[in-house]
């Protein structure tokens, strides 16, 4: 079995209700940024917190992509997740294909294998259309 890795640490970790994505909340102003970091893009402020983020959203904008990049082949979906936070999250799309984007769409967080490489699968945040939620 190959083992499993990040595509990036420090983006989204397992809690008790399943995975969810990290972002920092400035304790000054109260901004929520995604990906975290250690100054607020609002305030400037350098006291932030780590803040668990929505798992569902609305698709706020999308596009298919018919040009092969290092690990995907095309066509393959990317967009832009608006979460209730006020934040939008940029990610890759899943179950596009069964399910047709539509701006406004409900969408959920998913964690998924993004890619092989070598012994390892590495792993990442994607969202799908969600059914019935």
């Amino acid at each position: 079995m190959k083992a499993r890795v990040p595509f990036r640490e420090g983006l989204f970790e397992e809690t008790p209700e399943g995975w969810a994505l990290v972002g920092a909340r400035c304790k000054k102003c109260g901004q929520i940024i995604f990906p975290g970091r250690e100054t607020c893009l609002n305030c400037l402020g350098n006291d932030l917190e780590p803040v668990h983020l929505s798992r569902n959203g609305k698709l706020y904008s999308y596009t298919i992509v018919h040009m092969p990049s290092e690990h995907f082949q095309p066509p393959y979906a990317i967009g832009w997740i608006e979460l209730k936070e006020g934040i939008k999250v940029f990610s890759q799309i899943r179950g596009w294909r069964e399910h047709p984007l539509k701006i406004g769409m409900d969408m959920a967080l998913a964690y998924e294998k993004l890619w092989d490489e070598a012994d390892r699968e590495v792993m990442g945040y994607v969202f799908r259309p969600a059914l019935n939620r």
